[in-house]
């Protein structure tokens, strides 16, 4: 199996890295398995990313922390990461910093 690295470039870049909004498809506990929004350049390259949680600040709307569970299929996410996307199907992400959810 070969992976390739892709770097992406955002509409949203911060201290943290780059972000895309994203829906919930799963959640596992250890990993969301996410939709990009329509128009994102992370949805040119999957249309379903795998984005793991274990070193994630995970955050509600008011910026408040929350746990994994606090995440249903569905809520509309802002994901902070690297910039690297592995060419898998599902994708992922190379390091997510922060997960937040949008309102």
């Amino acid at each position: 199996m070969t992976f390739a690295i892709l770097t992406a470039c955002t509409n949203s870049e911060d201290s943290n890295g780059v972000s895309f909004s994203a829906t919930v498809l799963e959640n596992n506990e250890s990993y969301l398995l996410v939709e990009p929004k329509e128009g994102s350049t992370e949805l040119n390259s999957a249309d379903r990313i795998k984005v793991s949680v274990n070193d994630a600040t995970l955050l509600d709307s008011q910026d408040m922390e929350i746990k994994i569970d606090d995440i249903q299929i569905g809520m509309q996410t802002e994901i902070f990461y690297n910039g690297q996307i592995a060419e898998s199907y599902p994708a992922q992400i190379g390091k997510c910093y922060r997960i937040k959810l949008l309102d």
